[in-house]
């Protein structure tokens, strides 16, 4: 019992000293967060929309490409690009330049951890600030 209070004393402490600059970089970084979230979840929609469509093709593939920070799910039927999703102005053979057109993904493809924690790695990497890796 005595450990119990002597926890709670400390974290009342802690709090009363540090609570007003958790409250405000809470409030500063409400923003960034959410903007964060919204592009994950994003690009998460336009994967599945991706996934869909090449599911309906008879050889159908995705591949995930970068047009400046945002990611892009190309759709191939057999070796010919179809579409981009989402929607984006910019031409399909200019967003397949430098593609490794090898990273295809077919929908009977079954993805392991292994390679979603790379992609997430990748991606992690490609918002780095400039001078950082990659």
């Amino acid at each position: 019992m005595a450990g119990k209070a002597k926890a709670v004393a400390k974290v009342v402490k802690v709090g009363a000293k540090y609570g007003p600059q958790i409250w405000v970089a809470t409030k500063a970084l409400h923003g960034p967060a959410k903007e964060a979230a919204q592009k994950v979840m994003a690009s998460e929609k336009a994967r599945k929309s991706a996934y869909d469509h090449a599911r309906s093709l008879a050889d159908g593939s995705i591949l995930k490409v970068y047009e400046g920070d945002q990611s892009l799910w190309l759709v191939f039927s057999g070796d010919t690009a179809i579409t981009v999703y989402p929607v984006s102005p910019t031409p399909l053979p200019r967003l397949l330049q430098g593609a490794d057109l090898t990273k295809r993904i077919r929908p009977e493809d079954r993805l392991t951890a292994k390679d979603r924690a790379k992609d997430a790695a990748t991606t992690a990497l490609r918002r780095g600030k400039p001078g950082a890796i990659n």
